[in-house]
């Protein structure tokens, strides 16, 4: 992987720490488009005022990269026009575009019932994570796909767990929830996936306890009862409680 950008910026070419690799990351944030002087040089000089030689200091920066970047398949990496600069990468260079692909190649087959290619896929996928995407760049658009990217990878264990239940990998699958919910006690549809996961396997018991955990912390954090699909899951387990009372009675 050429760029790497799941985590801090790693780069299979000998980069300067500082404003060289700030310049590659805001470049690589808006792969394949045009960004403009002023947008690189607020990105680099970002916690203090540009100076007054921001724009050739800049200029001194691309030429450094250009020298350093292996070049692609055709034309060069870094493109320059009027006042703007673009960096060309293929979709297998940039693990952010092949994390995306991974997550929906495994939407795919979930689809058409495949869920031991979809676990693959997800943990391919995840295993790309090394910490916060784009860690060091401090701009709005930054803190777009930095959100963006934690959701992804939220998405990603949550159907990973789910691709683990569908194969009967019930301890895997739990594994990676109750990982989900270490880090994000108020997500609910994780919980719900626990719940449901607990009474398919017939720990009904445990995931009436699991759903009590579950409310009081909603309810303590936020001030609000559970949503839908968390009553929903608990509805279930209660419903297969009562069934297996009706059958012991």
């Amino acid at each position: 992987m050429l760029f790497q950008l799941l985590g801090p910026l790693e780069v299979q070419a000998t980069i300067k720490p500082g404003k060289p690799a700030t310049v590659l990351a805001a470049l690589l944030l808006d792969r394949g488009r045009w960004v403009g002087v002023d947008s690189l040089i607020d990105s680099t000089w970002h916690d203090r005022p540009a100076p007054v030689s921001a724009a050739g200091n800049l200029k001194s920066h691309i030429c450094g990269l250009r020298r350093v970047l292996p070049p692609p398949a055709s034309g060069d990496r870094i493109e320059s026009r009027q006042g703007a600069y673009r960096i060309r990468v293929a979709p297998d260079e940039v693990d952010v575009d092949l994390a995306d692909l991974q997550a929906a190649e495994a939407g795919r087959a979930f689809a058409v019932g495949e869920p031991e290619r979809a676990a693959e896929l997800l943990a391919d996928g995840l295993a790309l994570w090394r910490g916060r995407p784009f860690e060091g760049l401090q701009t709005p658009a930054a803190a777009v796909e930095g959100a963006r990217l934690a959701r992804l990878h939220t998405r990603m264990r949550e159907d990973l767990a789910e691709a683990y239940h569908r194969l009967g990998r019930y301890w895997d699958a739990i594994t990676v929830l109750h990982g989900l919910l270490d880090e994000d006690p108020l997500r609910e549809h994780a919980w719900a996936k626990l719940i449901r996961l607990l009474t398919d396997t017939g720990r009904r018991n445990e995931a009436l306890t699991t759903y009590g955990r579950a409310r009081s912390i909603i309810v303590r954090e936020l001030g609000v009862e559970p949503g839908a699909v968390l009553l929903s899951a608990h509805h279930d387990a209660l419903r297969g409680c009562a069934d297996l009372h009706s059958i012991a009675g």
